[in-house]
């Protein structure tokens, strides 16, 4: 599942109209209609700033290796 899959599940989930979560993320709620609609990519500072209204963390995963990579 890609950052912005998962970006679109969190707002879908949420409690919060998609214009609530625009007004409370400081971005314009016509970029975040284009992205759930999957008709625009949105920038990294806009990402950031759904995560940090959606109270979601970014957190590095291990990678995991396969045997036939050793």
């Amino acid at each position: 599942m890609t950052l912005s899959d998962r970006l679109r599940a969190a707002v879908l989930t949420s409690k919060r109209t998609r214009y609530a979560i625009a007004v409370g993320a400081g971005i314009d709620h016509a970029v975040l209609r284009r992205f759930m609609n999957r008709e625009r990519d949105i920038k990294l500072k806009t990402a950031e700033q759904l995560c940090e209204y959606l109270e979601l963390e970014l957190v590095k995963r291990k990678r995991t290796r396969s045997p036939s990579s050793r």
